[in-house]
């Protein structure tokens, strides 16, 4: 056997990026069995939410009301404890604290919905809520083409999420209106744009009501649920109603209360809000840092979006993050302390539960064609990943952590 040489390096690479982002939940969010119970259980700890809203957005609620009940049964084949989707205004008994109609009538009545904001933030009753979410009625139409939108909607919301910097605000679309189509189109359209631009959150009620579970987009619908040929006209179907008669009531579907509408698009409603609930649970302030771990170090404050260095070692705070070292010490850093005493190359490392490392190699650092050997998520131990393939003359290693989804 030939011989052959390697260089162990300590090149480190970490998967995702740092700093804010958007959190945008539409119909691609309603797959409600890909949640799971710690997900559930992490919003269930950390979330504290203020809900204002009139007839259309009690779709949520009432979507969620029913969702503890089909959980409970099974339905989408679900097997969690009981009432794992439980909620009320308090929290009490371990479940989702979330406050039904805390804010005066819906997001459409301008300036009183932001006074009214104001006034509700500023109790100190109210000192935990850290989730503000309004809903939409009819005005979002009106606003668009009046050319108020912005200064009545997107302007607002923008100012509370300056003054108040622990609250994550939830953006959302309006209902469909097929009599008042091309402005309902451009006004949500403009409110995704300013979202994904501008790195928001937004709950997108209006996409949800274009899709069907499986997917299948129809261009013109009312807020029943009817689909049209064209803009305004007589209806042609409802694509809530032929896709209920075609399952299984209580195993793919559940009813339930859902004002103007059909109890379907208030399953997909409480589907997708269940899928922010985790999102925000997991990370509200949107950093690329899990909030538990921020937690873990000292809070979810002390972290400067990620990209700062909080203990000047370098290092970010969203790599030590990926790295699992420690962000408040300059001393504690992921290395690779050697190698394992075996015939092929297996640099040996610590690890941490909820990562997973990876080994590649190099054969040319010059042409930098690094290639990826194996991978094994971490066990909270030592370990070391070896190099099983057959090669001749010169390798260099480097071993890469990164978060699995």
């Amino acid at each position: 056997m030939n011989a052959r040489y390697w260089l162990l390096t300590g090149l480190l690479f970490a998967s995702g990026t740092a700093g804010a982002a958007p959190v945008l939940i539409d119909h691609r969010d309603v797959d409600v069995t890909r949640l799971t119970l710690p997900q559930i259980e992490r919003a269930k700890e950390s979330l504290h939410i203020a809900y204002g809203h009139t007839s259309h957005g009690s779709q949520l609620t009432d979507g969620m009301g029913g969702l503890v009940g089909f959980a409970n049964g099974g339905g989408k084949g679900l097997a969690l404890p009981e009432n794992a989707f439980a909620w009320n205004n308090g929290g009490s008994g371990g479940a989702l604290d979330l406050h039904d109609y805390a804010l005066c009538n819906d997001v459409g009545y301008y300036p009183d919905w932001v006074v009214c904001t104001s006034n509700y933030l500023d109790d100190p009753a109210n000192a935990d809520v850290n989730v503000v979410i309004w809903s939409w009625c009819g005005q979002m139409d009106d606003k668009y083409s009046a050319g108020t939108l912005t200064n009545e909607y997107l302007a607002p919301m923008a100012a509370f999420e300056r003054d108040y910097p622990h609250v994550a605000f939830v953006y959302m679309t309006g209902h469909v209106d097929i009599w008042d189509d091309a402005d309902n189109k451009a006004a949500c359209a403009a409110i995704r744009a300013w979202c994904a631009t501008n790195d928001r959150i937004l709950y997108d009620f209006n996409d949800i009501e274009h899709h069907d579970p499986d997917g299948t987009y129809f261009e013109f619908v009312g807020d029943d649920c009817s689909v049209y040929a064209g803009a305004g006209g007589a209806a042609i179907g409802n694509w809530a109603t032929e896709w209920q008669a075609a399952h299984v009531q209580n195993v793919d579907w559940y009813d339930c209360g859902s004002a103007h509408s059909q109890p379907l698009n208030a399953n997909l409603k409480a589907y997708a809000v269940w899928a922010l609930w985790c999102r925000l649970g997991t990370d509200r302030d949107r950093d690329g840092i899990a909030d538990v771990w921020e937690e873990r170090h000292g809070g979810i404050d002390r972290f400067g979006g990620g990209t700062n260095d909080f203990d000047g070692d370098g290092t970010t705070d969203w790599a030590e993050f990926v790295l699992d070292s420690a962000p408040t010490n300059a001393g504690a850093r992921f290395e690779i302390a050697g190698l394992s005493p075996t015939n092929r190359p297996a640099p040996v490392f610590a690890t941490s539960t909820g990562r997973v490392y990876s080994l590649d190699a190099c054969a040319d650092l010059v042409a930098g064609d690094w290639s990826s050997v194996t991978s094994r998520p971490g066990t909270g131990a030592a370990m070391a990943l070896e190099d099983g393939s057959e090669f001749e003359g010169f390798r260099a290693y480097r071993v890469g952590v990164s978060v699995p989804d």
